[in-house]
């Protein structure tokens, strides 16, 4: 099953939230939706998942387009944090996903939402920023459409949450593999997760490869502030912090000639993407 953007515009306006955006999903794989805020990240989601009509271009599943089409759109789901359920309790949210999507898995719903402690009498509207991530979370985690799209999924929920998250998502993409995209602002939390990378700038696409070869452009040197300095004179260093007579420097480019006196280390996303987009972009 392959989804994809053809030329994918939308304006809002005098706005242009996304220009001529072309991607492809046609795999199962956890990818990473990542840019600044306003890049076109939500605008993205929203067009795939019908909430909003392209401007220009098309998106198409296995050649079909996909707006007003039921068919196609009973094969994606979107959470993001405005919800069509903002009435409903977690009990009838169960119910009336179970009826719209074949793949919905009412045990594994109930199940998760007890693992988080989630009160599913609650109405939506009545929980707290956290517990209405979890109960978003739990419906995507429980539906297994070929295609997963989570907008920011874990706003408001604590530490403890999060990592359960996280841990769910795995266990469910282990159990019944997808095609899942996770946009987040948390880069670090989810860099483990991510197998492909995409991010957006300004409303086009500027990355869009695997972590592994993304990683692969940079790494970090650590040592004495000397030492760091003198192997890092002429290199294209996007970052560097001291701790004590200690010096940790980001490189981007390939790794040469490093003396025994440095220790190397991978460089992280949450440097590349910073290095990337501008150095406000996790401001």
């Amino acid at each position: 099953m392959k989804l994809s953007c053809h030329n994918l515009t939308r304006k809002f306006g005098d706005t242009t939230a996304l220009n001529g955006v072309n991607l492809c999903l046609d795999e199962p794989k956890i990818y990473g939706l990542l840019g600044r805020n306003g890049a076109g990240k939500t605008t993205l989601l929203r067009l795939i998942t019908n909430y909003i009509q392209p401007t220009e271009g098309t998106i198409t599943l296995d050649e079909q387009n996909v707006w007003e089409n039921e068919k196609a759109q009973h094969q994606i789901f979107l959470i993001t944090e405005s919800s069509f359920f903002e009435d409903l309790t977690g009990q009838r949210l169960a119910d009336i996903m179970e009826q719209i999507y074949p793949s919905f898995d009412k045990e594994q719903f109930l199940s998760y939402a007890k693992r988080f402690e989630l009160n599913l009498k609650k109405k939506y509207q009545t929980l707290s920023t956290g517990y209405k991530s979890v109960l978003r979370a739990v419906a995507a985690l429980s539906v297994h459409t070929p295609f997963l799209f989570l907008d920011e999924p874990t706003l408001g929920m604590d530490a403890f949450h999060r990592e359960l998250f996280y841990k769910l998502l795995i266990e469910s993409y282990s159990e019944s593999p997808s095609c899942i995209l996770l946009s987040t602002h948390l880069i670090s939390e989810v860099e483990g997760l991510l197998e492909n990378v995409i991010i957006l700038d300004h409303g086009k696409v500027l990355i869009d490869e695997s972590s592994e070869q993304l990683l692969a452009q940079g790494y970090c040197v650590s040592g004495r502030i000397s030492d760091v300095d003198d192997y890092c004179s002429g290199k294209n260093v996007i970052g560097s912090s001291v701790v004590g007579g200690l010096k940790t420097t980001a490189i981007l480019g390939e790794r040469n000639n490093v003396p025994d006196t440095l220790d190397v280390t991978g460089l992280s996303l949450q440097q590349l993407f910073v290095q990337l987009v501008g150095s406000e972009a996790l401001a």
